[in-house]
């Protein structure tokens, strides 16, 4: 039977996630509103939807990315905001700035959550963890008047998970070792980067909890799932050692790519699947803080030379007139890119695309205002990261 080695390194790793963020900083820079039920999101008519709720709205069934006219049936007496970026990004600074004062290793995930590997940082503050990390989240209560819970793992993904388990303002710690125990019973959908199709998937091949995919054997999943489905298998086991990347640890490029298996792959299959790399590649430089001044194509054909496979890569890149980390601004580019250079003669097996010249210091252009297309697209990678990659789509 194959086997994998499965071993966590012992670490202790944060993820610090704000209480209804958006909600929250409102309240913060008006008083009055503490304790009412708050929207923020667009105006109560049947194209506006919720950015953010309040937990005092959310105890009406209202949630992020529900219609507003929804919310307002629900919760009438619910006051609406439409929504301050430029706040929540002030708020978002000072929340980084405070949490470099316990380490450096320091992960800005998305406006509103970090990850932070405090790893030896306990004995210079002369703390015992748990104590460390409950300290971190008295510190930006105080200084930001904002809540936000936190978990404790040996990992990312098990940290993520539990400080996601248990809201508001709490601190969940998970014991090195039992970080499969603690996830054992939770539904498939509480780990992160399960979408809605591969859930529904799972659910229909019988597994509804994490356990039921932990408890399978490496060889069982791979005939099972595929190869695909081994890091995903590995973090229902709770084994997680990617890095917390911090600022000066910041990519220098950002890409991902797709391998086409089946034959005769046309050119509308080929942009479906760059359109869905492309939203993951620049979800990822917004998370970071990032634009890129620069994108580029990979594409691989397959040949055959005296009876032998060849594969060919071919790689293009375009600059942009500034750096921008705007779907609208960057995906066009690519497209063209691909398009401009695709030879449709050939067996295409893969495309690749990704962004690289990335600064976080940049000059806006003097004829662009993008403010409201950043909160739009702000809003659509938390609307993706609750609820999945397919729960919402936009064509350009």
């Amino acid at each position: 039977m194959f086997t994998l080695p499965l071993n966590q390194r012992r670490r202790h790793i944060l993820h610090i996630d704000a209480d209804a963020f958006f909600a929250s900083v409102e309240q913060v820079l008006n008083p009055n509103l503490k304790g009412k039920a708050l929207l923020v999101g667009g105006p109560s008519g049947t194209r506006g939807i919720v950015s953010a709720a309040s937990y005092e709205a959310r105890k009406f069934g209202i949630h992020a990315g529900m219609a507003m006219y929804q919310a307002t049936k629900k919760c009438p007496h619910a006051t609406i905001v439409p929504g301050n970026f430029e706040a929540y990004r002030k708020f978002s600074r000072q929340f980084y700035k405070i949490l470099l004062n316990y380490t450096p290793e320091v992960e800005m995930a998305s406006i509103d959550e970090a990850y932070l590997d405090i790893s030896g940082c306990a004995e210079m503050h002369k703390l015992e963890y748990p104590e460390l990390a409950r300290r971190i989240l008295e510190d930006i209560h105080k200084q930001t008047g904002l809540s936000f819970s936190c978990g404790m793992a040996s990992s990312k993904i098990v940290s993520k998970v539990a400080s996601s388990t248990n809201k508001p303002h709490k601190l969940t710690v998970i014991p090195y070792g039992s970080e499969a125990k603690f996830m054992a019973n939770l539904p498939l959908r509480a780990m992160p980067g399960i979408g809605p199709k591969t859930f529904a998937y799972l659910e229909a091949q019988g597994l509804k909890i994490i356990d039921d995919l932990a408890k399978m054997n490496v060889s069982e999943v791979m005939k099972k799932f595929g190869v695909q489905a081994i890091p995903l298998w590995k973090h229902c086991l709770g084994i997680d050692n990617s890095k917390v990347i911090s600022s000066h640890d910041l990519p220098k490029s950002i890409s991902k790519e797709n391998t086409f298996y089946e034959k005769n792959v046309n050119k509308e299959i080929a942009l479906k699947y760059l359109r869905e790399l492309s939203g993951i590649v620049f979800e990822k430089l917004r998370s970071h803080g990032l634009r890129a001044k620069t994108v580029f194509v990979k594409i691989r054909y397959l040949d055959h030379e005296d009876g032998k496979m060849v594969f060919q890569d071919f790689g293009f890149q375009k600059n942009m007139d500034f750096p921008t980390s705007l779907d609208m601004k960057l995906f066009p580019a690519v497209k063209k890119l691909f398009l401009e250079n695709l030879d449709n003669q050939k067996s295409l097996r893969l495309i690749g695309m990704g962004v690289t010249n990335l600064s976080q210091n940049y000059n806006l252009s003097l004829f662009e205002r993008d403010d409201d297309d950043q909160k739009l697209l702000f809003d659509i990678d938390a609307m993706k990261k609750m609820y999945g990659e397919e729960s919402i789509k936009y064509g350009i």
